[in-house]
């Protein structure tokens, strides 16, 4: 097969290819398959992607055909000629089927346009290496999944955990104006410090010897210096100029965990603020047009009854 059938049939292959004018400016006979034809060509390569600049052409076409057996045997590192061979290899299907129709129309053998292989070789490490990378990721964000799943699986309000409580004391946060500082009774060893932003909406008779719901799961923290270690549940109209306790009935026991029908579980020992675990929940907890307080619709529960507050229809927190 003549070396004009074969350019002919990769040009072809290969489609619409740098133009003609750009070829001709390329010697392609500077670089003949020997040593010294090998590194001019290398050394050409070294600022372009092409022979005629970035994009293949019939140059490249004819100069593949001529070099490629010796780039093969060529014990050289030839980089940059390499990395141009694996270039135009990586048109080898194409290649190939233009080949075969020139060799279908002239009755000869079709040449065969192999990798160089030492470009062969790298090629296949790196693909193994991508690979190898790509099922590490895959690995890598099935973990993160199955993490993020493990912790993310129980964003209800059983995540919480609502106690009834009995305020005992109630006094005047010393540096912010807007706080009282309650010691309530859970039915622990000892009462619990907790600072509620109530000062604008509730007196100090009011606070104390209150009946409340607090979720003591929280975070322990620090309001202004005094420390805070739970939550007082209360229901708020939408402009926040209305706030009132949400009540536990009287028969329910001081420390009783109020329940949620339909979303039992054991609550986290601690939630995690990062997670705000405590804001997704509290979007779902509202009083409903009787004022009795809910999560989607089911009752905060007791064993004397549902939890209430004097305002319907509000959010809670």
């Amino acid at each position: 097969m003549s070396l004009d059938s074969i350019v002919a049939a990769m040009t072809a292959a290969f489609g619409a290819l740098a133009s003609d004018v750009d070829a001709a400016r390329v010697d392609v006979a500077a670089f003949a398959p020997s040593p010294a034809g090998l590194r001019a060509l290398d050394d050409h390569l070294a600022s372009r992607a092409a022979l005629a600049g970035h994009a293949l052409s019939r140059a490249d076409a004819a100069c593949y055909a001529s070099v490629v057996d010796a780039l093969n045997a060529s014990p050289e590192a030839l980089t940059h000629a390499r990395r141009w061979a694996a270039h135009v290899s990586a048109r080898g299907d194409a290649a190939r089927a233009g080949a075969a129709t020139a060799r279908t129309l002239e009755g000869a053998a079709a040449p065969t346009f192999e990798r160089p292989a030492a470009t062969a070789n790298a090629e296949d490490a790196s693909a193994s290496e991508d690979g190898k990378k790509k099922k590490e990721k895959k690995t890598k964000k099935a973990s993160e999944g199955k993490a993020a799943t493990a912790s993310t699986k129980r964003v209800d309000v059983s995540t919480l955990d609502v106690r009834v409580g009995r305020v005992t004391k109630a006094w005047e946060h010393p540096d912010a104006e807007k706080l009282w500082c309650e010691n309530i009774d859970l039915g622990e060893k000892g009462v619990r410090q907790i600072c509620s932003g109530l000062r604008a909406f509730k007196t100090k008779e009011q606070m104390e010897g209150a009946r409340v719901c607090v979720i003591v799961n929280v975070k322990p923290g620090k309001l202004r210096d005094v420390k805070s270690d739970g939550l007082v549940l209360c229901a708020s109209n939408a402009d926040h100029t209305e706030v009132d306790f949400v009540i536990p009935p009287e028969g329910a026991a001081i420390g009783e965990r109020v329940a949620f029908p339909g979303f039992e579980g054991e609550p986290e020992e601690v939630l995690n603020p990062k997670k705000k675990q405590l804001d997704a929940v509290c979007l779902d907890l509202k009083t409903n047009a009787e004022g009795v307080a809910c999560y989607k619709d089911v009752p905060f529960t007791t064993s004397a009854g549902a939890c209430t507050s004097s305002l319907k229809n509000c959010f809670i927190k």
